[in-house]
């Protein structure tokens, strides 16, 4: 008999079958619609009647869903019970249940689960009961029906459903009828648990535990003081260790629940702790004293689970003993068991149990006996989970204890500064999380403390101690951990720099050498860390700590220090402003005398480099004014200073006047130091005045706007009289006619910067003047007419609004008499002025709005785009002041009134119309929620015969319009309006069809997403289906690459896998399988099955290095992964070991071999050392055993037989490939081998040749390249060629670089 597979193929009769015709594979077929009806009839009547579910139906259905018995059979039993004509099922109307503790039941339905059947069932027949009874069905009559049912019902199935519904009732019982009938329902649950422990049932188990833990939560703290109520708790505790995780898990959360949830515990004034929190400590510590922590230990483990979320709820004798007891275990070097303890730790800390279960002292012998088990530096998880666990311990010693918790600091941070040390990065990343939380969470609400006690104990302090230990970590056994330590002291600066920078200044100084070293890799990390030091301590410890270096007189021309002066220039703020005036204006000065200087000597170098140091200084101004906490004290002694310097110092112009109004601004609700500030106005407004004034020479000179800009700052806060008295003086320059445009243009800005802070008859006076300005012919001055009267209107004080309220008919006469004379410069500030008069008219004024709507249109197609929007802004104030004018109207009748009055531009001009589209358009936009069906209708009506209007202009804004409709208004509202709009959109002139194809097409493309594609592809003609079915694929194609995008994102699950995605279609199923096939005949790798049990290795010495079990620090030996074992047997024999020949000889190579290998070394720039010298014993071993040169093999016998005969001369040369290739390894020489011929015989690369040209890729340019069906490949030629050169180009580079190396 022939063993192996047998491939057997069945050959299928050809039979006729039906086929679709070619076009109709996706048509729907008409002709059966059972499934349809019964569906649509299932959905859309509904039963009125009694319930159909009895026993007897779901009896007969899952007799038809074993035997296939017809479904009608078990449908027709309530056939009669319902008036529609549906598809009777038994699932028809489930249940005639009325109480919401079950709609769970009815509303998570799984059709599929037998649990789910028997659980209906059961309900069903309670409620029928219940019903026939008369009662009410409140949750007391389902809760006793249950309770009954429980006694007379054997099945285990039947069992777990009445339990499930108790489970779901019990919630909602009345609390005095749980009190009264404790003991009655207690037995009876406790009973079914006792006998169905060992059941498989999980779901009866669960519910039990659940109805267990309902029933005890609600009952008084007098009743746990019985017996009976602590043993019917110990049942639930039984629970806890069950084989079943899910029985497990119930039982877990519901001895939470009663420990943390019970009423008592929830409402009043509740105990310390629960009555059963003692029995639930002594239940917890028998088993894991009776278990232990060696074998699996698995019931150590759920009861350590347990702990983690009910240990900070114990008492504090029980919560003691507890945390002795899992300590102990923790001495067993069971890693699980040592991890599941952390986690139980972590988890009482976490939850900040009371002082009077966690004392201060408690806390903190737990932290110190935590030291014991600390793990070793390279154990990555345990030394994680034990990180973590000290650092809740300490943040919760801190709450109970701050004193007591500040003396474990040093601790705690010396064994985090040795995790830096540790092989593995992801530890190190850890211990400085850990301590960047201490210091922020321990030390800065301390920080006080920190400072009293280092003033109290200068020599010997807990402060110096902490600093010194993180300064520790700037040494050179740290550098793999640099980046991380300077973390740690950018975070130690943060929170003590201020109060205790008198023992940092030893570590600022090793901050600067180590950045002052040779290519020190993280001067980033370490500017941080200095920038952080300059915040906290402020610039002048820092300076005193780490010198700048610059004096001005003899400096090193390297200037090492000068990386402070960006630093400081970033880092400065809220410091002193006079250490800036004693320290650094002196040096900035010498410098610039130093610079000048030099440049009388022609030392351009050396002057340049003074010049840009003295500038870097002035760059600290900013920093210097930035919240300074001496302002009213040093302000008076630099104001003299940046004043010369604003008038004779273009350099250091921005500098200062930035520094100024940083100063203002931030000191505008400060009056001591406003007033301060204020005090000198007299003295910098006439010097900025005289800079604005005064024509610059350059046009592109953007100062100018930095001057006029620290002028409004400093008369915001100058006095009233001294700004009056600067205002007269502007408008008397203004009024003189010899005044030059430049100056005119110049005393206009000031005037609109001190328009708001002037008196009301200043303003009166002004605007006397203010007509003939507006009507200027220079447009510059007609923009500037109006930005003053915008300010005015504006009313940002109580004189211009006391103005303007009196002066509101004036101005609008003034603003419509100018309109015909304005310039479109001016059209913005112009709108915004009708804007603010707007606002502030309170009766109604309709002329005024008829006669501002025209202009408000057209300036909506300004080419200015603040025009613009200010034009849209004018239409809307129009529409908010015509409904603040009407409150007794309606909103949408104003509305419609307005949209009335604003069509009447669309009798004008194309411009005209094509405005009044856009006016409309944004106006529909805003008012939306107040435009009714009459309105639409009239819109809708004037689009729709815009749409086919000849005018591209009226066309364009016609879309848009359309757009906005079908963005603003739902479908419901647009259905009866589709067909005009699409109509109109294929109505379209045939040029701006064409003109506008990708407009319309956008607008059919909102259509469709709108109101779906049949409906719009029935309304279009055959020539527009086409561009419709574009725009369908294009909406499908995006909907299903979001929708992949989405799954793609959603099927990756915790662990990064992702499932395979099903195939789509015969190929790739085919695909599938053929892949599946290839992976077959793969031979497949032995699966190790993981052990996820106990894991631990001991980390051993080398040598005859031993393990001391007795050594308290043992268990950092018991690792929970498994150590690297360095394998120093190759280091060894190469390094300290000799060469060995093949009969045991040592081989020992001279140094003086060295010397005559020396050059042939140098050529061999690519081979390592040590390579170089492994390949020279090679070659004095095979010299030693005689065949040196001499191939091994049956060669070696017809050797030296030939060798002192003349060979012919060989008339073929090898050449090729296959049978043809040369047999010598030597490549033959290519066809058209260019530049052969330029070859250097001695080394690489090409060498020039006498008579011939440069040895460089000359191509020639011939007529052929321009043939555009050969680009491609011309292309690729010179590709090559440029890629070659730049190839060479670096190896040459290269070369060079190694030759000036050595």
């Amino acid at each position: 008999m022939v063993s192996g597979k047998v491939k057997s193929r069945v050959k299928l009769k050809q039979t006729k079958r039906k086929k679709w015709k070619k076009g109709h594979s996706s048509d729907s077929n008409p002709e059966g619609k059972r499934f349809r009806e019964a569906a649509k009839n299932r959905f859309f009547n509904y039963n009125t009647g009694p319930s159909t579910l009895t026993l007897e139906a779901l009896t007969i259905h899952n007799e038809g869903v074993d035997e296939d018995v017809d479904i009608d059979k078990a449908g027709s039993i309530g056939s009669g019970l319902s008036d529609a004509k549906t598809f009777q099922t038994w699932a028809s109307n489930l249940t005639e249940c009325t109480n919401s503790a079950f709609s769970s039941v009815h509303r998570y339905w799984a059709s599929n689960s037998a649990m789910h059947k028997e659980i209906l069932a059961v309900l069903a027949a309670v409620t029928e009961v219940i019903k026939t009874q008369g009662g009410k069905e409140t949750e007391t009559e389902y809760f006793a029906a249950l309770m009954t049912s429980l006694e007379t019902i054997d099945t285990e199935d039947s069992l777990a459903a009445v339990a499930y519904l108790l489970s779901l009732v019990i919630k909602r019982v009345p609390v005095a009828v749980l009190k009264s009938k404790f003991s009655d329902i207690a037995k009876v649950f406790m009973g079914l648990l006792a006998d169905h422990s060992g059941s498989d049932s999980t779901s009866l188990l669960k519910s039990l535990l659940v109805c267990v833990s309902s029933l005890l939560r609600v009952q008084d703290q007098v009743v746990w003081s019985d017996s009976s109520t602590l043993q019917v708790y110990r049942g639930l505790l039984s629970f806890t260790t069950h084989h079943k995780p899910k029985v497990r898990k119930a039982a877990h959360h519901a001895v939470c629940s009663v420990l943390k949830g019970s009423s008592f515990m929830t409402q009043g004034d509740p105990p310390p702790s629960h009555p059963a929190a003692s029995a639930t400590a002594k239940h917890c510590i028998q088993h894991i004293e009776e278990c232990g922590g060696t074998g699996e230990a698995s019931d150590t483990l759920h009861i350590l689970g347990l702990l983690k979320d009910i240990l900070h709820v114990f008492p504090h004798n029980s919560l003691k003993s507890t945390c002795e007891t899992v300590l102990r275990v923790m001495t067993l070097s069971n890693v699980m068991v040592t991890s599941v303890v952390m986690q139980a730790l972590y988890g009482m800390f976490c939850n900040q149990p009371k002082s009077s279960s966690l004392p201060a002292e408690l806390n903190a012998q737990i932290i110190t006996a935590l030291y014991d088990f600390q793990p070793g530096e390279n154990d990555v998880q345990p030394m994680n989970a034990w990180l973590a666990v000290m650092e809740k311990a300490l943040v919760n010693l801190a709450r109970l204890n701050a004193n007591l918790c500040i003396s474990h600091l040093p601790r705690i941070f010396t064994a985090a500064m040795s995790c830096l040390l540790s092989e593995k990065s992801h530890i190190g990343v850890t211990a400085v999380g850990i301590m960047k939380v201490l210091l922020q969470e321990i030390v800065a609400p301390n920080s006080d403390r920190f400072e009293v006690m280092l003033k109290s104990a200068p020599s010997s302090n807990l402060t110096e101690k902490l600093v010194k230990i993180i300064e520790g970590g700037l040494s050179y056994q740290y550098h793999a951990s640099w980046n991380l330590v300077l973390q740690v002291l950018a975070k130690l600066f943060e929170v003590l720099g201020k109060q205790c920078h008198s023992v940092m200044r030893k570590c600022l100084l090793s901050l600067a050498d180590l950045r002052d070293s040779y290519k020190f890799p993280q001067k980033a990390e370490l500017d941080h860390t200095v920038g952080m030091a300059v915040r906290t301590m402020g610039p002048r410890v820092v300076l005193e700590a780490i010198p700048l270096q610059i004096t001005g007189e003899e400096d090193d021309l390297d200037f090492p220090r000068s990386w402070l002066l960006p630093l400081l220039r970033d880092s400065i703020r809220e410091t002193e402003l006079g250490f800036f005036a004693s320290h650094f204006l002196p040096l900035a000065a010498k410098l610039r005398n130093k610079s000048l200087q030099h440049a009388q000597e022609k030392r351009q170098v050396e002057s340049k480099t003074y010049d840009a140091l003295q500038m870097q200084i002035w760059s600290l101004l900013p920093g210097f004014c930035n919240n300074p906490i001496d302002l009213p004290q040093s302000f008076k002694g630099i104001a003299k200073v940046l004043g010369s310097a604003i008038s004779d110092r273009p350099d250091l112009r921005g500098d200062v006047m930035a520094s100024l109004r940083k100063l203002i601004l931030q000191n505008l609700d400060n009056d001591e130091n406003r007033a301060e500030l204020a005090r000198f106005s007299k003295n910098f407004l006439p010097i900025l005045f005289n800079l604005f004034t005064t024509a610059p020479e350059s046009e592109k000179d953007m100062s100018r706007l930095a001057v006029l800009e620290t002028i409004r700052c400093y008369i915001q806060i100058s006095d009233e009289q001294l700004v009056n008295s600067f205002f007269d003086k502007c408008m008397s320059k203004l009024e003189d006619e010899d005044a030059k445009p430049f100056l005119r243009h110049s005393l206009l800005d000031l005037v609109i910067g001190m328009v708001p802070y002037v008196t009301e008859d200043r303003i009166q006076k002004m605007m006397a003047a203010m007509s003939s300005w507006i009507d200027s012919t220079d447009k510059t001055v007609q923009k500037k007419s109006y930005r003053i009267l915008e300010e005015v209107c504006a009313g940002k004080s109580e004189n211009s609004r006391n103005f303007v309220f009196k002066n509101i008919p004036v101005l609008q006469k003034m603003l419509l008499k100018s309109l015909s004379s304005s310039s479109p410069p001016a059209k913005a500030p112009r709108l915004r002025c009708l804007i603010h008069i707007l606002k502030q008219l309170q009766e109604s004024e309709e002329d005024f709005i008829i006669a501002v709507v025209p202009e408000a249109i057209l300036c909506v197609k300004e080419v200015a785009t603040k025009a613009r929007a200010a034009a849209f802004g004018l239409l809307i104030e129009i529409g908010t002041a015509l409904l603040r004018w009407s409150q007794d109207r309606s909103e949408k009748d104003v509305v419609h009134q307005y949209l009335q009055l604003l069509m009447a531009g669309l009798a004008g001009s194309p411009h005209m119309v094509s405005a009044t589209v856009l006016a409309l358009s944004r106006t529909l936009y805003h008012f939306r929620d107040k435009v009714g069906s009459q309105s639409l209708d009239m819109l809708v009506d004037h689009a729709c015969l815009l749409l086919t209007s000849k005018a591209r202009e009226v066309v364009f804004s016609a879309l848009g319009f359309v757009k906005a409709l079908l963005a603003v208004f739902k479908d419901v509202e647009l259905a009866a309006y589709l067909n005009k709009l699409v109509s109109s959109l294929v109505s379209m002139k045939e040029e701006n069809r064409h003109h506008f194809r990708f407009k319309a097409k956008e607008v059919f493309a909102r259509l469709i997403k709108k109101f779906g594609y049949e409906t719009v592809h029935e309304m279009v003609p055959v020539s527009h289906h086409k561009m419709l079915l574009n725009i369908k694929k294009t909406q499908e194609r995006a909907a299903k690459n979001k929708h992949a995008k989405g799954d793609h994102e959603e099927d990756e699950d915790d662990d990064g896998f992702r499932n395979a995605a099903k195939p789509e279609n015969i190929d790739d199923l085919l695909q599938d399988i053929d892949s599946d096939l290839e992976e077959e005949k793969k031979p497949k790798a032995k699966k190790i099955k993981s052990q996820k049990g106990n894991q631990t290795w001991l980390m051993e010495g080398g040598g005859d290095e031993f393990i001391d079990f007795l050594d308290p620090t043992v268990s950092k030996k018991v690792l929970a992964t498994k150590p690297e074992i360095a394998s120093t047997s190759k280091k060894l024999s190469k390094e300290a070991g000799f060469k060995m020949a093949a009969d045991g000889r040592m081989i020992i190579t001279e140094e003086g071999n060295e010397e005559k290998t020396s050059k042939t070394k140098e050529k061999k720039t690519d081979k390592s050392t040590e390579e170089e010298a492994m390949e020279d014993l090679d070659d004095l071993l095979d010299a030693m055993d005689g065949y040196k040169g001499k191939k091994s093999g049956k060669k070696r016998k017809f050797e030296g037989v030939d060798e002192d005969m003349d060979e012919a001369p060989a008339k073929y040369k090898a050449g090729g490939s296959g049978i043809h290739r040369p047999l010598d390894g030597s490549k033959a020489e290519k066809k058209g081998d260019y530049g052969s011929e330029y070859r250097s015989t001695k080394g690489g690369g090409d060498v020039k040749r006498v008579g011939k040209p440069d040895p460089y890729a000359y191509v020639p340019l011939e007529m052929k390249f321009l043939n555009k069906r050969k680009s491609s490949k011309m292309k690729g030629r010179f590709k090559n060629l440029v890629k070659g050169a730049k190839k060479g180009a670096a190896m040459g580079s290269r070369a060079k670089g190694k030759k000036k190396g050595k």
